[in-house]
């Protein structure tokens, strides 16, 4: 009896340890928390923005609703609040805008958000990560993929669609290993019908207007996105030329420094497995017309419609020589220097044994053309502007002077001689312009004539 009248008692005392140990961690699991998310949504309006969308309630009154973004490949995030009244139950909004240059979010790139709530006494909560694809509200889209590549399309052009899918798989399997760029990276695609469509959903006023691909396609290096013209007579060149942008900068864009354009530009241009016949036509009118231009020292492309395309034409010729000389091992070691923050005329000693100026010079006598000689700025000397002396208004004649009673008669070219000058929006800019392209498709015309010609004879 004694036995088990202690055995009981010591089963009792075990129990209430037990009960004292397990109970609080049931009574914790059963405390509900106190920001409770009702429901919660990110709806595209491209290209206006996204319009976010939570509905929230807590035990304390809700002092925060923001939201946390992350664009497409890009690194850094976005923190932005939303607004909302303060209520038991809050429901808080926010349109973020990407309708401006600095905001601007080409379609189909792939948004990456989460939610985050405060209260009063600083209670946090933190949605789960969540995904959205920046679709142009405009159009129901359809998508094919491959290999990590998304094309999103819109209307009967499925088969388009697919054949600019494999021209982007076949420029990644070849340029990749040439410039030393990641493939495995997700890339999305939009196509557009038309040349209205596609514009509209560019950024506005975008620096790329002045370049002849901008109404054919743009890449989004960042973002790691593509609009392409999927009706457009290039459509599949400009695929190809605007990826390789893309791998430009995944094999050689650096925090100190981008780029140049003229290497940009000249790699898209060597990569595009469909390249067009303008910019080799482009650069013999520059060698045959002395106009070749000093593209490894211009920072931007240039203004000029004519110029840009010999810019291409240069590049793209530059870069074939380059590899003639280091293959595509000294290629891919450049961009890596560059990606490093070595600065090009480094770079190109360490690879090419000559700076850019050595470079241009011995890329213009492979071609046949005279050396570039730069401009010596220390020497350079300011021009001086004459500027009319200006006399009084007179009622009586003199040497140099204007009587009232001729004034209405003067004609504005001889008080300002200046304007005669012209401007960018003047006609006589306009005019040479359009002199200068006829004079190159003359030229583009007598060339393809001889080049007839040659073959007929041969």
């Amino acid at each position: 009896m004694t036995y088990i009248k202690k055995h009981k008692f010591l089963t009792l005392i075990l129990l209430s340890i037990l009960s004292n140990v397990i109970l609080p961690f049931n009574s914790i699991e059963a405390i509900e928390p106190p920001i409770k998310i009702i429901e919660t949504s990110a709806v595209s309006q491209f290209p206006a923005g996204i319009l976010f969308k939570v509905k929230a309630t807590s035990n304390s009154e809700i002092e925060s609703v923001a939201v946390r973004l992350k664009i497409g490949l890009v690194k850094t995030g976005i923190y932005e609040y939303l607004t909302f009244d303060t209520a038991d139950i809050v429901e808080a909004e926010l349109l973020w805008k990407t309708n401006t240059l600095a905001g601007y979010i080409p379609p189909e790139t792939i948004i990456h958000y989460t939610f985050e709530i405060q209260d009063a006494e600083q209670n946090i909560f933190t949605t789960e990560p969540q995904e959205l694809i920046y679709q142009d509200a405009r159009f129901e889209w359809d998508r094919i993929s491959q290999n990590r590549v998304t094309v999103a399309f819109h209307g009967p052009i499925k088969s388009r669609a697919e054949a600019i899918l494999q021209v982007i798989i076949d420029t990644l399997q070849t340029m990749g290993p040439i410039l030393g760029a990641k493939t495995d990276q997700p890339i999305r695609v939009a196509l557009y019908n038309n040349q209205k469509e596609m514009l509209e959903a560019l950024p506005i006023k975008s620096s790329a207007v002045g370049r002849e691909l901008v109404t054919e396609g743009m890449a989004f290096n960042e973002e790691g996105t593509l609009v392409i013209l999927a009706g457009g007579s290039l459509a599949l060149g400009t695929a190809s030329h605007e990826v390789t942008h893309i791998l430009n900068h995944r094999a050689g864009h650096s925090i100190f420094r981008r780029i140049p354009s003229w290497l940009h530009e000249g790699l898209a241009e060597y990569g595009n497995i469909e390249p067009g016949w303008s910019y080799s036509h482009a650069l013999e009118f520059a060698i045959g017309t002395n106009r070749l231009l000093p593209h490894l020292f211009m920072q931007t492309l240039p203004g000029d419609p004519e110029d840009i395309i010999i810019f291409y034409g240069q590049s793209r010729s530059t870069v074939e020589y380059m590899i003639s000389l280091k293959g595509h091992e000294g290629m891919s070691e450049l961009l890596k220097l560059h990606q490093d923050g070595t600065n090009m005329d480094e770079a190109l000693t360490q690879i090419y044994g000559m700076d850019r100026l050595g470079l241009m010079n011995s890329w213009r006598a492979a071609l046949g053309a005279a050396p570039y000689i730069p401009p010596n700025i220390a020497e350079s000397k300011p021009t001086a502007v004459t500027y009319p002396t200006v006399e009084a208004f007179t009622l009586t004649p003199k040497p140099g002077g204007i009587t009232v009673s001729d004034s209405d008669n003067i004609d504005a070219e001889e008080i300002n001689p200046v304007a005669t000058n012209g401007s960018c929006n003047s006609p006589m800019s306009s005019n040479r312009g359009d002199l200068g392209i006829f004079s190159m498709l003359l030229f583009v015309t007598a060339l393809s004539v001889r080049k007839s010609i040659c073959k007929s004879k041969n």
